[in-house]
Order: structure tokens, then sequence, then C-alpha cells
């Protein structure tokens, strides 16, 4: 088979993208007689990690057809896999990693050069600095007894408590919680402790999360809770009172590409606290670990079960392996501190010190319809994950097959209603409260996409408030950007709302950004989102709207995240048996950081 005009004709069907076509094209000018065995593998790489895979794992690669799809009219056989594995070992185009070849194989796994380079960096430096066990000094005891309440419970492990000591006896922290368990009251509870411990010298915190909304969320939990801590800490430290995007943290320009904070310019903090982690793909990972300073200490904070980042790479949850148990020495430490015993588990690899999880809510109570549906379909079990929707003694939670008539009503709750609510407050006010009520949608496209949805909902509204003339804007749209731009200073997924008066958009953010409509060049309407752009994103109510036929896009991973976007009520929208092969199916990130880490 000759790949290139293989491959040019799948580019005509959309199987594949022009990135497959011209890596390979690059590749035949380095060396004109490579054997098309690697071409093609080379080809599957750049198709794996544009569906966010760090490498090509052919000891995982369970597809039936090459780029997932029977147009390649390509079965994936044990012996074709064979075959490509030992023409990439002969390949003077690939290295096992020292020598700067476009591929690399590792094991079984197949790499681009850079995403190589960039895994062994950060599995070395995550050993390094997990490896390091600091001593706990008296001043760090006498801090964590002011901050931490005596335990309610004494037969009952504290997970919060224990986070806190771990941070005086780590300088890497990993926490992850699924929604309502505490994650942010913990690092607050970590910050005042850390800071009265230092309060004899300058100690500088810094707050960041992936995007503005998860660090606007961040800032305000952050305050909130301020009101939990101790008076008398309180007033004895100074804890901040904003937080910022990673990007802005390491000082990137506009477009991303460039930072000021690096590894020869470290960043001037001596703690740094990142929220929503499970949205950071390993780029911005090493970008991050690059600017950490030696003695800095660093704190992530986000929930494993969640989605992966949009870009390639699944850190967090290749990090969070295991349970909650810890190293002789580290149980010992708590043991004398807090009097109360933790598991300790048998495993050697320094992160198990450093991964904390955060397994009680406090958010949902014992009757939460959402709470007890996450975790079913965390486990993947669809038989119990049904029986809790159909148990209407459960709170918060609702779920109807799809009809026109549901999707009516959808249309008049979540759109109609909300925006006859929102619009007739006063203009410093609709903002936030039209993020009461949400429609999330797995799919951009088609009659259960966002696009559908959003143009479907506009034409409601014009409607009902008997808008006959030809102008796009309304007082009291929401919009949401969908592109960065430097000039307007606004950024790809913050929304907006128009107000009619003054021609102007207000954007959410610390400091709202006023913008004229006219200028405003790349945007949607945002009555309804896609799951992955409400990452991040909290609303009291939420309708999920899933498609009537099964797409490479849904698995529980998407539903989970959707279901855990509501504070009080989600409504669930599918056919039972489109939710059963929803919850069913799982996405893996192949990778080899969990190898490297954790052996």
């Amino acid at each position: 088979m000759k790949v290139l005009p293989y491959l040019q004709k799948l580019l005509s069907e959309d199987v594949i993208s022009l990135l497959e076509l011209e890596f390979v094209r690059f590749l035949t000018q380095i060396e004109p007689e490579v054997k098309q065995e690697v071409l093609l593998a080379a080809a599957a790489c750049i198709f794996a990690q544009q569906k966010g895979h760090v490498c090509l794992d052919f000891s995982d690669w369970k597809d039936d057809y090459l780029f997932e799809d029977s147009k390649s009219e390509l079965k994936l056989t044990g012996a074709l896999k064979k075959d490509w594995k030992e023409a990439l070992k002969e390949s003077s185009l690939v290295s096992s990693g020292n020598d700067m070849q476009p591929l690399v194989l590792e094991g079984s796994r197949l790499y681009l050069h850079r995403y190589w380079k960039y895994e062994e960096e950060l599995c070395s430096w995550l050993k390094q600095k997990a490896s390091a066990r600091l001593e706990l000094k008296q001043e760090h005891k006498k801090a964590i007894q002011s901050v931490l309440p005596p335990a309610k419970d004494l037969f009952e492990v504290n997970w919060q408590h224990i986070a806190v000591q771990l941070s005086f006896l780590k300088d890497l922290l990993v926490i992850s919680g699924g929604p309502g368990t505490g994650k942010t009251f913990t690092v607050l509870n970590i910050i005042a402790a850390q800071a009265l411990a230092h309060s004899q010298q300058e100690f500088r915190i810094a707050l960041a999360a992936p995007t503005g909304k998860a660090s606007r969320r961040l800032s305000e939990s952050i305050e909130s809770g301020k009101n939990n801590l101790n008076p008398d800490v309180l007033s004895e430290i100074e804890i901040p009172d904003s937080a910022q995007t990673v990007h802005k943290l390491l000082g990137s320009d506009f477009r991303g590409s460039t930072f000021k904070f690096n590894e020869e310019n470290h960043l001037p903090y001596d703690l740094i606290v990142i929220d929503e982690a499970s949205m950071l793909d390993i780029n911005m990972w090493v970008r991050l670990i690059r600017a950490v300073g030696p003695n800095t200490k660093l704190i992530v904070l986000g929930d494993k079960d969640q989605l992966a980042s949009v870009e390639a790479g699944s850190i967090l949850g290749d990090l969070c392996g295991g349970e909650n148990t810890f190293s002789e020495a580290v149980a010992s430490s708590i043991r004398d501190l807090q009097g109360i015993d933790i598991p300790v588990g048998a495993s050697t690899s320094p992160i198990n010190d450093c991964i904390l999880f955060l397994t009680k809510s406090y958010r949902f109570g014992n009757n939460s319809g959402i709470q007890k549906f996450a975790e079913a379909v965390n486990a993947s079990n669809a038989d119990k994950a049904i029986a809790i929707l159909k148990d209407h003694q459960l709170e918060g939670l609702s779920w109807v097959e799809p009809d026109s008539e549901v999707l009516e009503e959808v249309y008049k709750t979540y759109v109609q209603d909300h925006y006859q609510q929102y619009s007739r407050l006063r203009e410093d006010e609709r903002l936030k409260a039209s993020h009461k009520k949400k429609i999330l949608c797995a799919l951009r496209r088609g009659p259960f996409g966002v696009e559908y949805m959003n143009e479907r909902a506009e034409r409601l509204i014009r409607r009902d408030e008997k808008r006959i003339d030809t102008r796009e804007w309304y007082d009291g749209r929401i919009v949401m950007a969908t592109r960065n731009d430097s000039l307007l200073k606004v950024r790809n997924g913050e929304i907006g709302i128009y107000q009619d008066k003054e021609e102007i958009i207000e954007f959410e953010g610390d400091r709202p950004v006023r913008v004229s409509a006219a200028r405003l060049k790349d945007y949607e309407p945002a009555f309804a989102l896609t799951i992955h752009k409400s990452q991040g994103s909290e609303f009291d109510e939420v309708a999920i709207v899933l498609p009537n036929q099964v797409n490479t896009v849904l698995s529980k991973e998407i539903l989970y995240t959707a279901v855990t976007r509501a504070r009080l009520n989600t409504l669930i929208i599918v056919k039972e048996e489109i939710l059963r092969r929803i919850i069913e199916r799982s996405v893996s990130r192949k990778s080899g950081v969990e190898q490297k880490i954790w052996g």
C-alpha cells in the first residue's frame, strides 16, 4: 500500500485531518526509503495525539479499524501491529529518546518526540519532588492545631485534616475529590496553617486554575470559606482574595506561546495552589513544573473522574492511582500529632504519600440523587444508575426520554422562563442570575447539539418579546466568546450579557470587561453549552440533553462531568438504551505516566 495516496483519500472522506498527511509527507522527505508500515504507524500516532493520547500504545490498542473508522478499510490485526512495531524498531526515523528523531518507541508505546520529552520531564520532576520528606517542626505543629477544629468523630478519619498535615510533610500534594467533598475548604485550611506557621516571614501564596471561570469560582470559594476559619487565626494572617488563570500565573502572552516564568525564571511564591487540575494537559503541566521553584510547595486540586483536558494527556487521572494509604513514616507522623491511625500501604512509589482522596460529600445529603447517580456512573454500573433515576424518593435528580413535548418544556423552563427572570433584574445583577439554569449538550451539531438548541432558544425569546426587527442583538442576550481576542481582552469560553442601552456586552470576570457588540467577532449564543465548555462552572439547575444515537464523544466521564455541574437539580434527557451504553463506555487516555510514576 502506498501510504500518501491512501491518506489523501482518507482526508477527502474526513476520516483524518491534514496534520496526519503532512507529518507523513515530512517523514518521506527526511527518509525517502522509509517503510510504509512506519508511515502508517506515524499517521496513527498523530491521530492518537489529536484524540488526547500522549502516545500510541500497541499493547492496548483495541480499535477494529485504523483511525477508528471502517472507511479506512484496514483492520488492525495482531499480526499487522507486530509488523509495524518491528519496522519501527529498524527505522532511522525512530529512536529510544536519546537521539533527536521525530518518533520515539519506548516498549510498546510510540510517541512524537516532543510528547515523549514532556512525559519524561514531568515524571522525573514529580518523582524528585515527591521523594523529599520534610521535618515537622514545633511551629508547624502549633499552626496545624490552631487551624484545625477538634475532630467530631474520633473513629472516622478526617481526610481534610490529614491533608493539612501532609502539606507540611511534602512539597507536593495532589487532592482529588468529587463535588462537595470540601476541596476548597481543605486548601483554605492548608493556606491558613502554612501562613500561620510562616507568619514571622514573608510567605507568598498564589491561587490559579486553568480557565477564567474556574479561577473565579476558586476566588469565590476561598472568600466565602474564610468565615469558617478561627477568627483568631484569621486576624494573624493574610489570605489571597483572588485567583488567576494558570496562563496568567506563568506570564503567558495572550496567544499562550511564550511564558515569562520558566526553568530559568521561577515563580516568586512559597505556595502555589492549582484548582481544576483535570483540565491541565501535559503541555501545561510541563510549563507549570518548570516555573515552580525548588523550595515552593505545589498543591493541586481536582476531580480525577471528570473529563480530561481537551489537549493531550489525562495527567491527574494517571497520578491518582491507589487509595488513601501511606508509608509507615507518614502514618507515624499523623499518629503522633493527631492521635489517629491511617492505613499503611504496600506501595514504594514516593508519589503515594503525595496523593489524597476526599471521599465524604458535605454538599449533598444522604438522599441526594445527584451524588448517588454520579457514584454509579463512576462505577460503570448502568443497572444501579438507572434504578437511581427511577427512584422518585431521591432529591435533585430526574430523567425523561426525549420527545417533542419534553424538549419544548426544557425550552420553556431553561430558556423562556429563565430569560424572563434574569432579564428583568438590574443590569449589574443579570449576568450572575443568568448562570442559575443552563442546558448542557454532549454534541455541537444535530438536533441535540448546542448550535440547534441555541438557535431555537433565540427564536423563542424573539417571539415572546415580539421582536420583529432584524437586529441581531437584543437586551439580555447571553453569548460566549469562542476565541481569545487580545485587543478586547476577552478569552475563549468567557460568557457575557448584552445591554441594549449602551449596546455593549459585559463579560464575566473579577473586573468585568465591557465590549462593544460591533467589535466582538468570534462568539455564539450561550443558553446551551457543550459539556466540555461547562467544566469549571457550576449552575443551580442543569438540563442534560444527550443524542438519540451512540457517538464516540459519549462516555461515562462526560456524563459524570455534566451531572456534577448542578448544585441543586439535574434533569437528564436521553433514551435508556443510549444511557446504558454511555455509562458502560469509559475513555482511557494512553500515556506512560502511570507506569513511570507508580511502577
